[in-house]
């Protein structure tokens, strides 16, 4: 698999940090329209998502952001791909491979709570791998 590196710094987070495909992160609710015009936003292993917005959809949507940063990079597959939920304006490769991790997450049967997400449902889903997903 081909992968474009891109760079990024993370801080330490305890250990009792929520995990997924390895990696903890840091799960913030706040309140709606405090991202605008966002609704949600991941950097440095931390995910803030607007309270109305928590869905299977959006956490893993953001935590791909996580992994991308963890691994600086994102598959050569997204490059010039379509976004599938992002507007044109926000469309790259990084929002791409993350929308399409989104929609994989959501057609395994997931749950935000799968992700490690607070109070989310847990399915016992098969959470799909980064890599392994394709546009």
């Amino acid at each position: 698999m081909a992968l474009l590196l891109l760079t990024a710094c993370a801080p330490n987070l305890p250990p009792d940090s929520p995990t997924v495909w390895g990696l903890p992160y840091q799960a913030l609710q706040v309140p709606d329209g405090s991202l605008a015009p966002l609704a949600a936003f991941a950097s440095r292993n931390t995910v803030r998502i607007e309270a109305g917005q928590v869905s299977t959809r959006m956490v893993a949507h953001e935590l791909t952001h996580i992994w991308q940063q963890a691994h600086q990079a994102v598959p050569v597959a997204f490059l010039g791909a379509p976004c599938l939920r992002q507007p044109a304006w926000n469309c790259n490769a990084l929002e791409a491979h993350a929308d399409a991790v989104g929609e994989a997450a959501v057609q395994a049967g997931c749950g935000p709570g799968d992700f490690g997400w607070p109070d989310g449902q847990i399915t016992g889903c098969r959470i799909p791998d980064p890599l392994e997903v394709k546009p």
